[in-house]
This record gives C-alpha cells, sequence and structure tokens, in this order.
C-alpha cells in the first residue's frame, strides 16, 4: 500500500504512529510505505531594474523589498548599478520594492518606489499543431 501525503497529513501520520503500541499489534502480511511529498512551489521570477543615479555623489543604492507587509531585505548595491537581478514570489504575494540612493554624506533621496500583485498571467504554450484526416464515407 502507498500513501502520498503533502506535508500536514505526513505529520499527522507520523504522530500516530508513533502513538501505537506495536507490541499489541501483530499484523500478517502488512507493509505500509509512506511516500513523503513536498508542496508544490511556483515561483513567479521577476527581473528589477532601475535607471542610473542622477547625483555624481551617491555612494551606495538601497534596494527594500517588502512582500505581504513584511520586510523581506534590504540589501546595499554599487552607486553604478542598474540591474538589481532576479526576485522571486508566490502566487498573489503584495510585493513593495522601494530604491533609495545614499551620498557620501549619508544623506538618503526620497524613495523610488513599486507596488504590484505577483500573479501568473502567463498561458500554457499553444499545443501542437490539430489535425483532420478523413476515415472514409458511409
Amino acid at each position: 500500500m502507498f500513501l502520498w501525503l503533502n506535508d500536514r497529513l505526513f505529520n499527522r501520520y507520523l504522530k500516530v504512529l508513533r502513538k501505537m503500541d506495536m507490541r499489541s499489534i501483530h499484523p500478517t502480511a502488512f507493509k505500509c510505505d509512506f511516500l513523503y511529498r513536498e508542496e508544490s512551489f511556483m515561483a513567479l521570477v521577476y527581473n528589477v531594474t532601475a535607471g542610473p543615479v542622477v547625483e555624481k555623489d551617491v555612494a551606495e543604492r538601497r534596494l527594500s523589498v517588502t512582500v505581504n507587509g513584511e520586510v523581506r531585505s534590504t540589501s546595499p548595491y554599487p552607486p553604478e548599478t542598474t540591474s538589481f537581478g532576479e526576485l522571486s514570489f508566490s502566487d498573489n504575494d503584495k510585493v513593495v520594492l522601494t530604491l533609495v540612493d545614499v551620498d557620501d554624506a549619508g544623506n538618503v533621496s526620497s524613495p523610488a518606489t513599486v507596488e504590484f500583485t505577483a500573479v501568473d498571467t502567463v498561458p500554457p504554450s499553444q499545443p501542437g499543431e490539430l489535425g483532420v484526416a478523413f476515415v472514409r464515407e458511409e
């Protein structure tokens, strides 16, 4: 017998098995294999870019990533950075990206902010060519 379990069910069955007193139960010809499979996670990947710095005395750029109201990261970048790489989010995450420039005196610019909801809007690929063949005449 095979059972496919997600995280919640796997942990629940594991607790039940640990509580069982196997000395009082003597099954014959019984075998059970638990095949554990993690929940699938579909990541939506976005490339983040920004225009070049405006002032010549900018010492660093700071990109803050907030997901569903929780700050995920605030990372410093060199002043010449215009591409911040790829960021992954789950479907329906509410994302806020905030970029500030910091000059050599430690002054922080007004933030450039973009807000969006990560949504899978990419349809599957078009199926292969559809064909019709004449079979017979009745």
